[in-house]
């Protein structure tokens, strides 16, 4: 089913396979992958002898082949068409749903990482969600907590866990798993790939500075990017990258 949006979005980042992509990712995307099929392999097995499973913000797919591997009939969603015209349902998440679509809203599963981020409106979306999904039916989602600009101007929120219980819970949720994904150390280094320095001025000290700042960032983005400070030195923190949550629909 090919149900038309009429909101156009041109700066979308889509990913065919989940690696990271320059040095802000690369403490995010290794987490949330492993994060990912982990959970979705612990708490996403298929209950029924013909489960749907919706992907939510789906892009190019990066997690399609888990999802059907693990029995699940795959339909996606998202608010463009990707590359491989592979996108079953064209619509944004956060508005009413078309009547049209309505008849087939009984999934057994509901997939969406990274991607409520750069929903506007919670309300609906967490609406719509209940609505798609049948009672006892999962839903999965990862949502950053600490991350750069990114997508822009479609990027609104950083929410705590908090926030998605508390919409979840308002159309009837239960969280069946939760994790504040991420340490100390991917913290401080998403922070340091996501800066840059240069001089204030084209004096000596300044330059001088400069490059040892700069050295030291790329070093220390190489060092905790590579696990040998985290095999040595627990750094914990309250800020942390992601969250990852499961919910069921009572």
């Amino acid at each position: 089913m090919d149900v038309k949006s009429s909101s156009q979005r041109s700066t979308i980042m889509n990913r065919l396979t989940y690696e990271a992509s320059g040095d802000p990712e690369k403490f995010i995307v290794p987490l949330l992958r492993n994060q990912v099929e982990e959970v979705v392999a612990r708490y996403s097995k298929p209950k029924s002898t013909n489960p749907h499973v919706l992907d939510v913000g789906c892009g190019r797919q990066p997690f399609r082949e888990k999802l059907e591997e693990i029995g699940y009939i795959y339909k996606s969603l998202d608010v463009k068409q990707n590359l491989e015209k592979s996108v079953d349902i064209i619509w944004q998440i956060d508005k009413l749903l078309p009547e049209n679509l309505i008849p087939f809203a009984s999934f057994e599963f509901i997939f969406c990482t990274e991607v409520l981020e750069h929903v506007a409106d919670w309300d609906i979306a967490f609406n719509n969600f209940s609505k798609l999904l049948e009672v006892g039916g999962r839903l999965f989602i990862t949502c950053p907590h600490l991350y750069m600009l990114h997508e822009e101007p479609y990027d609104f929120w950083r929410p705590t866990p908090y926030a998605l219980k508390y919409f979840a819970d308002r159309y009837g949720f239960k969280v069946l798993y939760e994790v504040k994904a991420g340490n100390g150390w991917d913290v401080i280094g998403t922070v340091l790939a996501s800066c840059y320095c240069s001089p204030v001025s084209r004096n000596i000290l300044a330059r001088l500075l400069n490059q040892i700042i700069a050295k030291t960032r790329r070093l220390s983005i190489l060092l905790i990017a590579s696990k040998i400070l985290q095999n040595h030195v627990n750094f914990d923190s309250s800020l942390y990258l992601s969250n990852i949550i499961m919910f069921e629909k009572l």
